[in-house]
């Protein structure tokens, strides 16, 4: 039987009825092929080879670039995940107040829900939601922005999208989001909140995701000291799909604990560790976002 170039940690074990099964310890899941889809695979037939890629589970240079990168993430310790200090409440008071003077919605402009986000950062793990952090005129000339933009062009086994950098450099509404996300008091706020120092640079991208577009399972870079992103789309729903979702692969996908959806001015925080598993799940409309990390700089 061909083993169908499966990557070297995958485990096939046949039953008598001509199925088989794989094991992938990386995502700790398996998969149950009947017969049928057996002899598509071992005469090599398109459509059940593609299904293995889209599982992740051969050998190409796209999912051997993706497997090597988990495996990694989850074997090298990240300096970023050390625990800071406790912080007092006088060391949190400032930093709120600080990050409520920068360019927010007049919502955000309050230090004392700062205080609260930041407190809340430091009693949970849990990704942190800032609806409408930037205001909308802001947003919507970022979008379109984006929209002109030059996008290259990413199409692998784990992701289909688009992708544009926004630079030190970048003008513009682009220059001006960048510039708030990069601010040292929205630094200094987000790092008390997500236990991480964000000494690192910022690297931001704009993405564009078509509609039956994706992003695969995967975890954050072990370097990553802190991801963010920013929704740039009007009205967004839950019927739209396009979620960043979060939770433990299982099966042929995710167990989803979690949820974020990519509505116009809003901001999701969290802190990459080689367990944080997401995915961008399929969007049923055109998706635009900001998203970066802060690398960590030790």
């Amino acid at each position: 039987m061909s083993r169908w170039s499966l990557r070297p940690e995958v485990m096939l074990e046949a039953d008598a009825a001509g199925g088989v099964t794989l094991v992938d310890p990386l995502f700790e899941r398996a998969f149950v092929l009947p017969a049928a889809e057996v002899a598509a695979l071992d005469a090599a037939e398109p459509e059940a080879l593609a299904r293995l890629d889209t599982m992740h589970l051969r050998a190409t240079p796209e999912t051997d670039a993706f497997r090597r990168a988990a495996w990694f993430a989850r074997l090298r310790p990240s300096p970023s995940t050390s625990t800071p200090a406790p912080h007092d409440a006088a060391t949190v008071l400032a930093a709120a107040t600080a990050a409520a003077r920068l360019p927010w919605t007049p919502a955000w402009r309050s230090p004392e829900r700062w205080r609260r986000l930041l407190e809340r950062g430091l009693t949970s793990p849990a990704p942190l939601r800032l609806p409408g952090l930037f205001p909308t005129p802001l947003v919507r000339a970022a979008a379109a922005q984006a929209a002109a933009a030059e996008h290259e062009r990413l199409a692998t086994a784990l992701l289909k999208a688009e992708r544009a950098p926004v630079s030190e450099a970048t003008g513009g509404a682009l220059g001006a989001l960048r510039a708030a996300l990069d601010a040292p008091a929205f630094r200094r706020a987000c790092g008390i909140a997500l236990g991480r120092t964000l000494d690192g640079p910022l690297h931001l991208n704009a993405w564009h995701l078509a509609p039956g577009e994706a992003m695969g399972i995967h975890p954050d870079g072990a370097s990553y000291a802190g991801t963010v992103v920013v929704g740039l789309n009007r009205g967004w729903r839950a019927a739209d799909g396009g979620a960043i979702a979060f939770g433990v692969p299982r099966g042929e996908g995710l167990a989803v604990s979690d949820r974020w959806l990519p509505e116009a001015g809003d901001v999701l925080l969290f802190a990459p560790t080689p367990f944080t598993w997401h995915c961008v799940e399929p969007t049923r409309r055109e998706r635009r976002t900001l998203s970066g990390w802060w690398i960590s700089a030790s």
